[in-house]
């Protein structure tokens, strides 16, 4: 299916779980446009979540302009040009990389130590 999975007692909602991990597939590729998307009600009972969680998640996907869908064919990941996948790509970082900063600020970190901390990140990835 989608290789989803949800976490039970985590903090973030089901729906968002299952959005971040849809968009997450189409933003990096992992989930080619085009790509068909399973039925809600199938996911749903994959998950052991609410019909009412899944189509939350898919409305938001939608809404972002992730996913598309064709009346009487069902949803599918949507066909973004390489620009379009930059900028989510961007807008995806925007949160944590506003986090790392100011943990960074906190600690007394300069730009230079906090570059070279990535850097060294990267690598070790």
């Amino acid at each position: 299916m989608t290789g989803l999975t949800i976490i039970p007692n985590s903090p973030v909602p089901a729906y968002r779980q299952i959005f971040d991990g849809i968009a997450s597939g189409i933003i990096s590729g992992r989930i080619a446009g085009g790509t068909p998307l399973p039925p809600i009600r199938t996911v749903a009972k994959e998950l052991g979540v609410s019909v009412i969680t899944v189509r939350s998640a898919w409305d938001a996907l939608e809404a972002d302009g992730l996913i598309v869908t064709r009346a009487g064919s069902g949803c599918y990941a949507a066909e973004l040009t390489s620009f379009e996948l930059e900028r989510m790509r961007l807008k995806a970082l925007e949160k944590p990389l506003r986090e790392l900063i100011s943990s960074a600020k906190q600690l007394g970190m300069s730009v230079d130590e906090l570059m070279e901390t990535v850097k060294k990140g990267c690598i070790a990835q």
